[in-house]
């Protein structure tokens, strides 16, 4: 199992952040490895609600994942784990959200074990890096997304 995390600030409000947590057309915008993202349940918000993903990695493999929400507090944690898909035995990813002076404190935090034991060896060695460059990558345009939806948000409030 390979675990990444990473913190980032961010000059907008949870409600802010959490927005482009959680609507696709904003995932696809800030999750740049992401080449597919629907729902799998009618459910769209929740635990217990399912979405499946199809996500590239660098030299690392095509994961096609379903997960379900094991946790939802709005707007202060998500986190989703894997129930089938290939390329991966587990994957558990978790968002959560602090209010801090100017915006919000985003922690993001990464569980994967990948199906192919030897591939698994090499990611948590060789791969480390380049996830982690894809995974502050994700974070610097979430970041961009929620500051400038809570700037256009300043704007239309103080017209």
């Amino acid at each position: 199992m390979t675990t990444f995390e990473k913190s980032i600030q961010i000059a907008a409000p949870p409600e802010e952040v959490w927005t482009c947590l959680i609507d696709p057309t904003w995932i696809q915008k800030w999750w740049t490895a992401l080449r597919e993202y629907h729902y799998a349940s009618e459910r769209k918000t929740g635990v217990g609600m399912t979405f499946v993903v199809e996500e590239k990695i660098g030299m690392g493999p095509l994961l096609k994942i379903m997960f379900e929400v094991t946790k939802w507090k709005q707007p202060a944690h998500i986190m989703f784990k894997m129930v089938s898909g290939t390329g991966a035995e587990s994957y558990e990813i978790s968002w959560t959200l602090e209010p801090a002076e100017g915006g919000t404190l985003f922690n993001y935090v990464e569980n994967l074990t990948l199906s192919d034991g030897f591939m698994d060896k090499v990611w948590s060695k060789l791969g480390r890096r380049s996830g982690m460059g894809h995974i502050e990558g994700y974070l610097r345009n979430l970041k961009t997304l929620a500051e400038s939806r809570a700037a256009a948000a300043a704007q239309r409030a103080a017209v």
